[in-house]
């Protein structure tokens, strides 16, 4: 199943959440990164790499949606079929998958891409876990694009909901169109995302309160007469969405699908930006979370700290082109004035 955080409890007409903070030691780091690793004693320089790695493995960059683990009712190939149409709805990024012909032979040889049958019990749905990797493949030999299964955290919240709205049933109904598309979703309290239910919600609160939750975008649900209207802040742009309680869900997964696919479509070229702000071993940390998290970063490097900042080396789709479009939904990295014709920006916390 995709990652996707609930309670069961319902405050100011939203579910509440738990939020796991995460405290980090921090070490100043002031001078060429790989000539003061190899100036230090074997032991301590190796310590420190270690302590760089660790940092950026436990930060959240974003979240590998688990795209082959499918609950379905039923059993035998018709349940094989159910859990196959999840997965390339999942993979492709598109609702309309499961109606697509090109697919049909994935769906005729499901029973092939089985792993794991776990039968229904005590109640609960049968589990199948599919072969997420060679369903890629097979995606791939049929012309088709795969969305990343490393997706960005999306933060949920609802400031207002239609008159006699269920929050029972909203749960569950955002849970489980979260789960089909395979969208990373955290969902919160208006209160404890630091929000104010029933204000209008400016995209500078919304993003604060995405970072305050370790998201990297949010998707703020208010009420439209008697239905809901929805609108996904990522960093650069406000989407809005119109519709039923899931239409925020479904829009969101729709529009960071196509971006992503369209990113990474792009050739992938290597190219160098320099970040300042940075201080702190956590900074270094989350400085390569925010990079890596990015749909068209290959890979991420850190080749050298200087002064106050940092120069990192990136593969990218897209090139120093690319990375500035992508960079544009970061908030947190900020573009230094007068700089157009290099990659410089300033880290805020």
């Amino acid at each position: 199943m995709s990652p996707v955080v609930f309670s069961v409890g319902w405050v100011m007409g939203v579910g509440a959440t738990k939020i796991v903070v995460i405290l980090y030691a921090t070490s100043r780091m002031t001078t060429e990164f790989s000539s003061f690793s190899q100036s230090l004693p074997r032991w301590m320089a190796a310590a420190l790499w270690v302590l760089v790695a660790t940092f950026a493995a436990v930060l959240p960059a974003s979240q590998v949606v688990a795209i082959g683990e499918v609950e379905v009712e039923g059993t035998g190939d018709a349940a094989f079929q159910e859990a196959m149409r999840i997965a390339l709805v999942r993979l492709s990024g598109r609702r309309s998958a499961t109606d697509d012909p090109v697919f049909e032979p994935l769906f005729r040889e499901a029973r092939r891409y089985v792993q794991i049958v776990r039968p229904p019990s005590n109640g609960s749905a049968a589990r199948i876990t599919l072969d997420a990797v060679a369903i890629e493949r097979a995606m791939q030999g049929l012309g088709q694009p795969v969305w990343s299964r490393e997706r960005p955290l999306v933060l949920g919240v609802v400031t207002t909901a239609p008159s006699g709205a269920d929050p029972v049933q909203v749960r569950a109904s955002l849970e489980r169109a979260s789960n089909e598309r395979g969208l990373p979703l955290r969902l919160a309290a208006a209160a404890s995302a630091g929000l104010v239910a029933g204000r209008a919600v400016t995209a500078e609160a919304a993003l604060d309160a995405a970072r305050r939750s370790g998201a990297e975008m949010a998707l703020i649900g208010e009420a439209d007469g008697a239905d809901w209207q929805w609108t996904l802040f990522d960093g650069s742009a406000a989407t809005v969405f119109h519709g039923g309680s899931t239409a925020g869900i479904e829009g969101a997964a729709d529009a960071l699908a196509l971006n992503s696919l369209a990113t990474v479509a792009q050739p992938v070229a290597e190219t160098e930006v320099r970040i300042g702000g940075v201080l702190t071993l956590k900074d270094y940390a989350e400085v390569r979370r925010m990079l890596t998290a990015l749909p068209a970063v290959k890979s991420a490097e850190l080749v050298a700290a200087e002064g106050d900042g940092a120069l990192y080396r990136l593969e990218v789709a897209g090139g120093a082109a690319g990375l500035a479009e992508a960079l544009a939904t970061q908030p947190r990295l900020r573009r230094e004035p007068g700089r157009e014709s290099s990659l410089r920006y300033r880290y805020g916390r």
